[in-house]
């Protein structure tokens, strides 16, 4: 493509990609049900080779997790050279039992350094789900942007 400034694209490695995951906080979540795609954006964590997010317990999202659990999850952003995406597929499960919120909670807390715990009397009287992604597959790409060539201007 004539002004292009993409020069390269490669496949990121397995400790790349989990890198990428774990440096960033927001991702989109495609489900699928009857033939009616959705996608959605979620804060998440990347933990234990699993991403974490909550959610309420009713809306679209949850009731297209509950009819189709199969679920491919993306992230993507930029650094100094381009930019970058990962694509996870796999299954979630949604969660509203003490241990699970509570180690969600403790892991967002352990991410942002706050330091701060919740008391386990307000964790039981949350009223959300802690989305758990078992991911199968994961891929990874990164495009390398080209320089501009001198006296050309950028789009």
């Amino acid at each position: 493509m004539e002004g292009s400034r993409h020069n390269k694209i490669t496949e990121l490695t397995g400790s790349q990609m989990e890198r990428f995951l774990r440096q960033n906080t927001l991702g989109r979540l495609g489900l699928c049900f009857d033939n009616v795609p959705y996608v959605v954006p979620v804060s998440y964590i990347y933990h234990d080779s699993k991403i974490y997010f909550h959610t309420t317990t009713k809306g679209k999202k949850v009731e297209f997790i509950q009819r189709n659990n199969q679920i491919c999850f993306e992230v993507d952003g930029w650094d100094e050279t381009g930019w970058l995406s990962v694509i996870c597929y796999g299954k979630v499960s949604l969660h509203d039992d003490f241990e699970t919120k509570k180690k969600a909670f403790e892991i967002l807390s352990e991410f942002y350094q706050t330091g701060r715990t919740i008391p386990d009397e307000r964790i039981k009287s949350m009223n959300v789900y802690i989305g758990v992604v078992e991911i199968e597959q994961m891929t990874g790409r990164k495009g390398q942007m080209a320089k501009p060539a001198p006296g050309t201007q950028e789009v």
